[in-house]
C-alpha cells in the first residue's frame, strides 16, 4: 500500500508491513465499534430522566466519534495510496455509519 519501500530502512519496512497486515482488521474493528455504539444509543430504554439519558447517550456518542475518527484517518490514508483496497473493504463491510 505505501510507496517508496525500496528507500526505507529495514525497521521502516517492518513497520509498514505490520501496518499493511492490520488494515483490514482495523477497518473491521472500527466499523463494529461504531455499530455497537449506535445500537447502544438506539436501544437505551432505561427509567431515567431525559437529562440523565442525554448524558448517558452523549458519553456513548463520544466513543462512537472516537471510532469514527479512527476509521476516517484510515480511509483518508488509503483513499489515495490504495483506492482499490479501500473499495474492497467498503464492499466487504457495507454497514451504514450514519
Amino acid at each position: 500500500m505505501l510507496k517508496g519501500k525500496e528507500y526505507m530502512t529495514q525497521s521502516q519496512q517492518v513497520l509498514v508491513a505490520e501496518f499493511e497486515a492490520e488494515i483490514e482488521s482495523e477497518y473491521a474493528l472500527c466499523i463494529a465499534q461504531i455499530q455497537k455504539a449506535k445500537q447502544a444509543i438506539e436501544g437505551a430504554t432505561m427509567d431515567l430522566t431525559e437529562q440523565e439519558q442525554n448524558l448517558a447517550n452523549s458519553e456513548i456518542d463520544a466513543l462512537r466519534k472516537y471510532w469514527y475518527e479512527r476509521l476516517e484517518a484510515l480511509i483518508n490514508l488509503a483513499s489515495w495510496r490504495a483506492p482499490k483496497l479501500l473499495q474492497q473493504l467498503n464492499e466487504k463491510y457495507p454497514q451504514s455509519l450514519s
